[in-house]
């Protein structure tokens, strides 16, 4: 739109000067009537081969074709200024240096030097003083070339802002698509967990619900704290993902873990042999939430995967690493698939440049190994 534009208004400038040329030629008492219809024909031919020569692109499409149509315009446009020197032609000359500096991306140079020697030519015919017409030419170019420079930059300018808008709009999908994966695993990891020990104390109580109506009654109660339990963390998730506020309340790793181990106790059903180490309580906190949703999710995999019953978890500090291990007596497996949960612990893990490995044989149960370089509390 904005080309078809600028070709309309160029259109009606040409028209200007071919009707200014024109009437110059038509004054001129000493040509007769054929010879100044035949000069007011050429003038008309060279606009017709500019305008044919911007508008279908030439120097995209043909350049052998633009080369020529630019010499005729050059050659043309000095030539009729020998015998004509006027306003309208004048500027018609200006025309092909214009194109050469401004509408190209890089200046032709060969174009050019015609230009330049046509101009002599013109200048030594018409015995025109250094003054009057080499000063104004240096001039005209050099005005011209910087107005080009100017234009360049600013083209840059916009370009690096289109560059750093799209880079913009990029990093703020990343981000969308980060915080989405983000919440996704949140809530697997605060839900996923509570769910599964709801699922056992209510299929508990279920089995001891008419011989042990009194059991069943206390597991109820313990049902209705996990789930009290879960809805609290819940809400933390929920802050989490408002203002990553979560392990900075001075909760102890091993008090938390202790938490989580109660909950999952029914009945002697789970066993648990797990050691903490004092030393990784003096791991910032960002590590031990990585720590215990690691663990949690672990046991939970153990349950509802392999549908283990003995836990053996270590957690301690070695060589400046914090160590966790995770192991179970679930069925295992020989063909093993990340599921949500392992991608979730293997992203939180190497979240804090560590590693992690999961360890499965069919029947023998499910390890998790992970190490974390041990960045102690700052707080």
């Amino acid at each position: 739109m904005k080309r078809q534009n600028t070709i309309k208004i160029m259109v009606i400038f040409r028209l200007i000067l071919i009707l200014t040329a024109s009437f110059d030629i038509m004054m001129r008492p000493y040509f007769s009537l054929p010879v100044k219809a035949v000069c007011i024909a050429g003038v008309i031919i060279l606009h017709v081969n500019d305008y044919i020569r911007n508008y279908f692109q030439l120097f995209e499409r043909n350049r052998i074709i633009y080369y020529i149509s630019m010499a005729v315009g050059i050659i043309g446009s000095g030539l009729y200024l020998l015998p004509f020197d006027n306003i309208a032609l004048n500027l018609y000359f200006i025309f092909p240096i214009v194109e050469i500096f401004l509408y190209r991306p890089t200046i032709q140079v060969g174009l050019l030097i015609l230009h330049i020697l046509v101009f002599l030519f013109d200048m030594v015919v018409l015995k025109e003083g250094i003054e009057k017409g080499l000063f104004p030419y240096v001039a005209l170019l050099a005005m011209v070339y910087l107005f080009r420079i100017n234009s360049r930059e600013k083209e840059k300018g916009n370009l690096l802002n289109v560059e750093l808008m799209e880079a913009n709009a990029k990093l703020k999908e990343i981000t969308i698509v980060k915080e989405r994966t983000r919440i996704a695993q949140e809530l697997h990891d605060s839900l996923g967990h509570g769910l599964i020990a709801l699922k056992m104390h209510l299929e508990f109580a279920e089995n001891m619900l008419n011989t042990h109506p009194e059991k069943a009654k206390e597991v109820m109660k313990k049902a209705l704290g996990i789930s009290q339990t879960s809805i609290a963390d819940l809400r933390k998730a929920v802050a989490v993902l408002k203002d990553d506020q979560a392990w900075k309340n001075n909760v102890k790793l091993r008090d938390s873990l202790t938490d989580l181990i109660d909950s999952l106790q029914t009945a002697g059903r789970l066993q648990f042999e797990w050691f903490c180490d004092d030393m990784a309580e003096y791991a910032s906190r960002d590590i031990q939430s990585a720590v215990y949703e690691t663990v949690r999710e672990a046991i939970t995999n153990g349950i509802k995967h392999g549908n283990a019953r003995t836990f053996h978890i270590d957690i301690f500090v070695h060589d400046k690493k914090l160590l966790v291990k995770v192991e179970d007596d679930g069925a295992g497996c020989s063909d093993m698939k990340k599921s949500h949960g392992l991608r979730g612990m293997e992203e939180r893990i190497q979240l804090w440049n560590g590693t992690i490995h999961f360890v499965s044989v069919q029947g023998r149960g499910f390890a998790v190994e992970a190490e974390i370089p041990f960045v102690t509390n700052v707080e």
